[in-house]
């Protein structure tokens, strides 16, 4: 089994399953889920299944899907977000297309398709959809500049672009003079985790930068959300307790990576690393 798959297997072990494959959105630490699904007892957090869910559909609101629209999913896994805005939001079509295509079951239905393709350049007609997404992958699409040129040339004008991003705080800014002084330390860890991960952390900027950004590549009503706590806090924990439930499992390959990932969250915000949603439209 491939070690991509391993791990997806591994997260989904203990709850509903599924072919998620993101850091999913998660309730406060002890609490319950509000929008984001079907939670567990009182002081559980939710499964992986229901969190990957959430974060998909807090992109989906982002983006103001609904009825009859035709959604692009960029870099988009399995595709199990396809289904999900179809089922919930009435999109009329779902396309997903990523350069490691390799559709999950519940990816191939009559409305959804997926495709293998570079998500900086799909090949897809101008102006063909009303909304352009990416759930949690942008950080890994670099340079910032292609990927948003082609959201905008697949948009028509007045469709809404929605997509999940890794901030880099500045130095010192919005944050307490303890984390002041523990970023310069820790920004050496975050390049050696950004470099594992295969992200490029030069493409990485403050909100203000990314809201701009967004903005050069042709949209207007740019908004950010921040969403460190819900996402990647949440993420650590959940890694955490599922390392404690897979026992012997848990040295496997598949999820040295995903305990690797949750045990670098920490020092990289300390660093002034940062999760949030922006969402925008086409001008």
């Amino acid at each position: 089994m491939p070690r991509a798959d391993d791990e997806r297997a591994l997260l989904h072990r203990g709850g509903a399953p599924g072919d998620w494959g993101n850091l999913g959105l998660w309730p406060p630490a002890g609490g319950r889920a509000s929008d984001a699904g079907r939670a567990g007892p009182a002081g559980h957090d939710i499964d992986y299944a229901t969190a990957a869910a959430a974060l998909a559909r807090a992109v989906g609101r982002a983006a103001g899907l609904g009825p009859g629209q035709r959604v692009l999913s960029l870099a988009c896994g399995a595709g199990a977000e396809l289904v999900l805005w179809v089922g919930e939001f009435g999109v009329a079509q779902a396309l997903g297309i990523d350069r490691d295509a390799r559709p999950g079951p519940a990816a191939r239905t009559p409305r959804t398709e997926l495709r293998r393709g570079d998500a900086c350049r799909p090949e897809v007609a101008a102006g063909a959809f009303d909304a352009v997404l990416c759930v949690d992958a942008a950080y890994h699409l670099s340079p910032r500049a292609d990927w948003l040129a082609a959201a905008r040339r697949t948009l028509r004008p007045g469709g809404r672009l929605a997509f999940t991003d890794l901030v880099l705080d500045a130095p010192g800014r919005g944050i307490g003079r303890l984390r002041a002084l523990v970023a310069p330390l820790a920004r050496p860890l975050l390049r050696r985790g950004a470099d594992a991960a295969g992200i490029a952390l030069d493409d990485l900027v403050d909100p203000a930068r990314a809201c701009a950004r967004v903005a050069g590549a042709g949209f207007t009503d740019v908004r950010l959300d921040r969403l460190d706590e819900a996402v990647l806090a949440g993420f650590a924990r959940f890694v955490a307790r599922q390392t404690r439930r897979l026992g012997d499992d848990a040295g496997s390959p598949g999820w040295r990576r995903a305990r690797a990932t949750a045990a670098l969250i920490g020092p990289c915000r300390a660093a002034g690393l940062g999760y949030a949603l922006l969402s925008a439209t086409a001008a």
